[in-house]
């Protein structure tokens, strides 16, 4: 295996489909929460990860489901090189998959964070390699990912969304009500007291059950949601200031650092990857 790297690829003509290749080495992802859907495979070396406070081995063979908004970290298991393969899904592109098998949840998640199934592993595994060959065949890709997906969501489905509740912690409605009224101005400088007032709590009493449902704090989880729009507006063609501003960063320079520090990769260098 090569020098570590990270090559982005959206998969069209399927709208919220994102295919990531990373080779990492001495780079540990900080906890951090995002706002779709990660599909994660290991073809090389092992990945050790954070969920939710207890500790698993992403390694080949295993697959990692990370819903939105659950908190995790990553790092290698050793000092030596790993590869990461990760299928992103947008939550409009799951619901669409969901909505093609009958369901009609409109809240869809996966039961994780960590799989052992080795014919969709091969699958996920095909599916890298297959959209990476010179001569591409797209009703082949159309046709694998349909069949991965629909896997994934018959065998690990949760559409009553009980994985993404914890115990003291804010429930399915209030963690629906919260994002949707930090979606509505992520720029904004939140406060404690407007969030606590939400749900007709004090600053104490809010503070400890987002801990308890997130496993951060409300700074580090607006943070991390700040940078995954920045990325999605960076897939959408907007340049890396209007990214950066439009999402409550300071500047330019300080969505680079934040970023950098996520991802391992410059905002700049991932608009260049996905313009192709």
């Amino acid at each position: 295996m090569s020098e570590p790297a990270i090559e982005h690829q959206l998969l069209t003509p399927v709208a919220g489909i994102e295919l990531v290749r990373a080779r990492y080495q001495g780079f540990a992802f900080d906890r951090h929460v995002h706002t779709d859907f990660h599909i994660g495979i290991v073809d090389a070396g092992a990945q050790r990860f954070m969920h939710r406070g207890n500790q698993y081995l992403l390694a080949p063979g295993r697959i990692s489901l990370i819903n939105p908004d659950e908190v995790h970290d990553g790092e290698g298991l050793d000092k030596g090189l790993y590869q990461v393969r990760l299928l992103r899904v947008s939550a409009t592109a799951l619901e669409q998959f969901g909505k093609q098998l009958g369901y009609r949840h409109r809240e869809l998640f996966f039961k994780g964070p960590e799989i052992f199934d080795q014919p969709l592993y091969s699958g996920l595994l095909q599916l890298h390699q297959l959209v990476n060959q010179s001569r591409l065949s797209p009703l082949a890709v159309d046709s694998l990912l349909l069949d991965l997906m629909s896997t994934l969501i018959q065998r690990y489905g949760d559409v009553e969304g009980q994985s993404m509740t914890a115990e003291g912690g804010l429930t399915t409605s209030q963690l629906t009500q919260l994002k949707d009224f930090l979606y509505a101005d992520i720029a904004k400088n939140h406060r404690l007291r407007t969030l606590a007032q939400l749900f007709q709590l004090n600053e104490y009493q809010f503070l400890r059950r987002f801990r308890r449902s997130f496993g951060m704090t409300p700074h580090a989880y607006i943070l991390a949601l700040r940078v995954d729009l920045a990325r999605q507006l960076l897939a959408a063609g907007k340049d890396v200031v209007t990214a950066a501003t439009t999402v409550g960063f300071y500047d330019q320079s300080h969505l680079h650092h934040c970023f950098k520090r996520r991802y391992n990769l410059t905002p700049a260098a991932y608009r260049r990857q996905l313009a192709g």
